[in-house]
């Protein structure tokens, strides 16, 4: 498990893969559970176990999946590019999504005051709630469709043959 998680050199074959994509699936619902569960507790300001969580985990979450991914890219005979483009690619699905689902009046509704500006407390709070009511509104599209970067990048990875070698 140390090789498949934690090393990047080599290649996997796609069985090893789908394990490896199998682990990193429960190793996401355990994280996302355990920050979801501290960030609903009751905690106080000195516990610092979400931050630590966040800053250790989800860094060593991304390199665990780029492990994976890499070294699955590797024996079908590909660089890590195609995984970096699919990172960007869903940076860009994500800030769109934002930005098509109320970011764009978001953004608009604090354009209109300068930065040195005070904005009204009670004014910010009902921009802010506007827009958190309408991501919450269109989470229905917004989540199916930050999957699809992720599910297209993971069936091709998974269901290409190996290389065949020399």
């Amino acid at each position: 498990m140390f090789k498949l998680f934690l090393k990047t050199k080599g290649a996997i074959g796609r069985r090893d893969f789908w394990i490896g994509f199998i682990g990193l699936a429960i190793l996401v619902m355990v994280y996302n559970t355990a920050l979801r569960y501290l960030s609903t507790s009751a905690i106080d300001e000195n516990n610092m176990i979400g931050f630590w969580l966040v800053i250790f985990g989800l860094p060593l979450l991304v390199f665990m999946i780029y492990c994976v991914f890499g070294k699955r890219l590797t024996d079908m005979g590909r660089t890590r590019w195609p995984f970096t483009g699919a990172i960007v690619l869903e940076i860009l699905v994500i800030i769109v999504l934002m930005l098509a689902f109320g970011g764009a009046d978001y953004f608009h509704e604090f354009s209109q005051y300068d930065r040195k500006t005070d904005i009204d407390p009670v004014r910010q709070q009902a921009i802010i709630s506007t827009y958190q009511a309408q991501q919450a509104a269109n989470m229905h599209i917004i989540r199916p469709a930050m999957l699809i970067v992720p599910l297209i990048l993971t069936l091709w990875v998974g269901l290409t043959p190996s290389r065949k070698s020399a």
